[in-house]
This record gives C-alpha cells, structure tokens and sequence, in this order.
C-alpha cells in the first residue's frame, strides 16, 4: 500500500486506520504521528518600480513568463553565521507593465497620463520552518467530511526563529531592489499563519529509531513492512524551497526500493 495522498490527508487516513493493535493510528506505535507539522513562514518582501524600462501597460496578465527565484543566503554552508536566526530564505518574484494608476490630472490629459507604462518588480520570500513537537495534528472525533470521515485538528504556531526572518525578508529584499535601481520601494513584514504557503510536510517523518519516527529512509513503515508514504509527511525539515521536487526524488528513490524489495520477496 503506497499512501500519496498530500501530508495531512494521508496522516489522516492513517488516524483513522487504527485498529486494536494500534489504537493511536495505524503505524503509530512511536506515538509520533501527526508531530512536527511545518510549512514555509511567508509575509516579507519589498516591490518597487524600474524607470529604466519601459512597455506596453497590460490588465489581464503578463504575455509571458517572468517569474525569478533567488536561493538562500543567509546561513549558507560555507558562509558564517548570521545572528538573528537559525536556517533561512529564499525569494520569489516576478514582474509586470502596469497603467499609472496615481497618474494627475482630469480628463484628456489624465487619460494619456494613465498610460504611461509603470515597470513594477516585487520580492516575496519563504522562510524555513523549524520542527516542532507541538505543531501537530490530530482527528477530531465529532467533526466528520462530506462522507462521513473524521477530520483534522491543527495545533500549530510559528516561533521565534520564524518570526525572526520576516524583517529580514523585508530588509534584504529592499537593498536588492534598490540595487537594481528600482524607485519608490515598498516594504511589507506581515507573518503569515500557518497553512498560508500550502508546503505541509512532516507530520510522519522519517527516521532510523522506529522509536522516533514512522518511517525509515525509503518511506516504509517501521511497524507494516508492505505500508509506504511517498508525499511530504516523511520530511523532517522544510528547508526554505517548494518541496514538490524533493518529494518527487524522494517517491522515485523510494519506488525503486520499493520494487527490489518485492523481487526478493521480502514484501
């Protein structure tokens, strides 16, 4: 059995599998089910406007792709320590050629002047977060889905370290802009909430110690050889980029344990 259903929903089919040999859910005799719940902590950026360039001002959408990432910085494997906190960031952005929308004036003369072709650019970072005993999840016993199933509770809140990078995000992504030679920038430093960035992972990580984990290194079950989870509830951190790449290596990876070990006959 291969569960690949998003982190939460295959945590929660796996609550409510349990049986009288696992009362906490099914593959939880660690207790460690549904612990360590993270997602990305956004809310820090800038955007600013290019007066060097220039275009024609569109309202429904770029006309083509120009989405930008910029990889993390701070806390780099060769580089030192920054203070402020542990982990770090790394930045999306994207830009676009707007009407001047602040543009003076009142009749003929506002309408020319509102197309004006205004270039803007923007920043928006997504930040590491850390794991955590108490973020967790767990099924709510008097609340049930459209079919009947038990739902989930979420007991989760980011921490000092979280909090600490979004002024941060805000700050660096001025400078760049800046840099770059942007005009009339524009900071933002609001925390996200939890479930904001929609990259759950976690809450079924993996591990060496079947005391400590709910899955090995291939995304087995330490406890039902034949039960995998191959999506983003084996992680056990969230590191600071999308995690659907990793989780696709990760389901190859495990895939091809996966298939040897049944050619033996060991599953």
């Amino acid at each position: 059995v291969v569960l690949c259903a998003q982190s939460l929903e295959s945590v929660r089919i796996l609550f409510n599998s349990a049986n009288r040999q696992f009362p906490n859910g099914l593959a939880n005799s660690s207790g460690v089910l549904g612990h360590y719940l993270m997602d990305h902590i956004t809310g820090g950026g800038a955007s600013g406007e290019l007066p060097q360039l220039t275009g024609k001002p569109y309202i429904n959408g770029p006309h083509r792709p120009d989405g930008i990432y910029v990889i993390r910085f701070r806390n780099t494997h060769n580089g030192p320590r920054y203070k402020k906190f542990l982990r770090g960031y790394g930045f999306q952005g994207g830009g676009g050629v707007h009407f001047n929308w602040n543009a003076p004036g009142f009749g003929d003369a506002f309408k020319k002047a509102i197309q004006d072709p205004v270039v803007s650019f923007s920043l928006g970072a997504f930040g590491e977060c850390l794991a955590r005993w108490d973020n967790y999840v767990e099924i709510n016993p008097n609340r049930v889905d459209t079919f009947g199933i038990p739902v989930l509770n979420f007991h989760m809140k980011y921490g000092e370290n979280e909090f600490a990078m979004v002024p941060d995000m805000a700050e660096s992504a001025a400078e760049m802009l800046e840099a770059a030679g942007a005009k009339n920038i524009k900071t933002h430093a609001r925390p996200s909430a939890p479930g904001w960035a929609i990259h759950e992972v976690g809450i079924a990580r993996m591990g060496n110690d079947p005391k400590g984990s709910v899955l090995n290194q291939f995304q087995q079950s330490h406890d039902v050889k034949n039960l995998f989870v191959m999506d983003g509830a084996g992680f056990t951190s969230t590191a600071c980029q999308n995690p659907t790449l990793t989780i696709m290596a990760l389901c190859v990876r495990s895939c091809d344990h996966l298939m040897q070990e049944m050619k033996r006959g060991n599953i």
